[in-house]
C-alpha cells in the first residue's frame, strides 16, 4: 500500500511537470484522472468450470495464497501478498500496477502449490495534445499468444 502511494504521489509531481506550449495552454486542462498508473486487471478461474478460485462464494483459495513477483522500478525483485484488488463493477479482481519507468513488464503469479504464471506486459506511450499516459495495450499470460488490452478487460488465468 505504500508503495502506491508513493507511485501515486511521483505520478501527481510529473503530472504538475508536464506544460503545454503558450498556445495550446488556453485549451488545455489538469486532469486529476489522468493520474491512473499502468497496469492491468487479472482473475483467476477454475479451467474446467470458470469459477473464480479467489472472489467467487466459495473460493477455493485464500487471499494469503496468492502473491505477484516483479521488478520494481528500482530493478530489485519485490513481491505482492496479496496483490491489490479492485471492483469494476463486474465483480472483485486482482489489479497489477506495472512499476514506473518501463515499457515492457514481466511478473510472476504464484499461488499455493500450484505452477507459477508468467505474465509479460507491453505498454506505450499515448499522447495527446496537452499530456501524455502510458497505457498497458498487450498482456501475454504463459507462452500464449499477446492479447490486446483495453482499460475495461480482465486478464483471466486458467488454472
Amino acid at each position: 500500500m505504500k508503495r502506491s502511494i508513493q507511485y501515486r504521489a511521483v505520478l501527481l509531481l510529473l503530472l504538475a511537470c508536464i506544460s503545454c506550449t503558450k498556445k495550446e495552454k488556453a485549451n488545455c486542462l489538469i486532469v486529476p484522472a489522468a493520474l491512473i498508473l499502468p497496469g492491468y486487471t487479472f482473475q483467476v478461474v477454475d479451467k474446467t468450470t470458470g469459477a473464480d478460485l479467489f472472489f467467487s462464494a466459495k473460493p477455493t483459495y485464500s487471499m494469503n495464497d496468492i502473491k505477484v513477483v516483479f521488478k520494481n522500478a528500482s530493478n530489485k525483485v519485490d513481491s505482492l501478498s496479496p496483490p491489490q484488488t479492485i471492483n469494476n463493477g463486474s465483480g472483485d479482481h486482482f489489479k497489477y500496477i506495472v512499476p514506473l519507468g518501463r515499457m515492457a513488464d514481466t511478473c510472476f503469479i504464484k499461488i499455493k502449490n500450484l505452477k507459477t504464471d508468467t505474465l509479460i506486459s507491453t505498454l506505450e506511450n499515448i499522447k495527446s495534445e496537452c499530456s501524455s499516459s502510458i497505457v498497458v495495450t498487450k498482456v501475454q499470460v504463459n507462452k500464449s499468444a499477446p492479447v490486446a488490452y483495453a482499460n475495461t478487460d480482465i486478464v483471466v488465468i486458467r488454472k
